[in-house]
């Protein structure tokens, strides 16, 4: 769906940018002011779209959530995650969680998920450090002043969603994690910052102690990743001694990085 959209974009935006050289080079000039103004809101018009969309999606399930992180939203607002691992991990909840924490937002894909997979009135909170080596793809993007009206988007009426921006080793984001908790305990913590080792170690200890008795912490990228080196959370997973029990939400075992592993903590 995501290529199809592309596609179509980038047919809509070729038109039209003919369209403006062809008037120009008639000597048409109000024409090509026309349609040149027409190209400039193509990008305008798929940011309202999305803003939009995930309103509206912020109050349904994590299905249709997914269809649109992975589909014509990916853009804006992707995922760097599989489907086919995300969803069965987040479905695997009895009762939608009401307080959930996330290290590393990237686009903010996977907190549209984890939002629309919580309770109504649950308490999200998202750390991240826009703009970080491991902050997508094209990370300076989510640095952006536009990006905050999306990432708020996708909360939905009733729930309470404190975007927190900073570097997770900090003892002042560590502070102001725990001041937006309240004094409240999560019953999920999603870890998916700095895919170091010592980067998801650090994360693991100074956050895990928000997380209740028989709560679920997960990390993200647990197999290994020979395209990207430094990416060491399967180290991270196979080596550290993680309490409560295990379990793994892997598309083909024989990929190279993805996949999500959980551990439910005693209790």
């Amino acid at each position: 769906m995501a290529v199809k959209f592309l596609v179509r974009g980038i047919q809509a935006a070729l038109a039209l940018l003919l369209a403006a050289l062809a008037a120009a080079l008639a000597g048409l000039w109000a024409a090509a002011a026309f349609f040149a103004a027409l190209l400039a809101l193509v990008p305008a018009g798929y940011y309202l779209y999305c803003l939009l969309r995930l309103r509206t999606l912020a109050a349904r399930d994590p299905g249709a959530a997914a269809d649109f992180v992975f589909g014509a939203g990916a853009w804006l607002a992707g995922a760097l995650q599989h489907r086919e691992e995300i969803l069965p991990f987040l479905k695997s909840f009895p009762e939608p969680p009401r307080a959930v924490g996330e290290i590393g937002r990237a686009q903010g894909g996977t907190l549209a998920l984890l939002c629309a997979a919580s309770a109504q009135d649950a308490l999200v909170i998202s750390l991240d450090l826009p703009g970080a080596a491991f902050s997508g793809e094209l990370s300076a993007l989510n640095r952006a002043f536009w990006r905050r009206p999306l990432l708020r988007a996708m909360k939905g009426p009733g729930r309470e969603l404190v975007l927190l921006d900073g570097d997770s080793r900090s003892s002042e984001s560590l502070r102001r994690f725990g001041e937006a908790l309240g004094g409240r305990r999560l019953d999920l913590l999603f870890i998916d910052g700095d895919h170091s080792y010592e980067g998801v170690k650090a994360d693991y200890e100074r956050y895990s102690g928000f997380v209740r008795p028989g709560g679920v912490i997960a990390f993200h990228d647990i197999q290994p990743c020979a395209a990207r080196p430094g990416v060491e959370v399967s180290r991270f997973w196979r080596d550290y001694p993680l309490p409560g029990t295990r379990t793994e939400y892997v598309k083909d075992r024989a990929q190279d990085g993805m996949g999500i592993g959980a551990v439910r903590l005693p209790g």
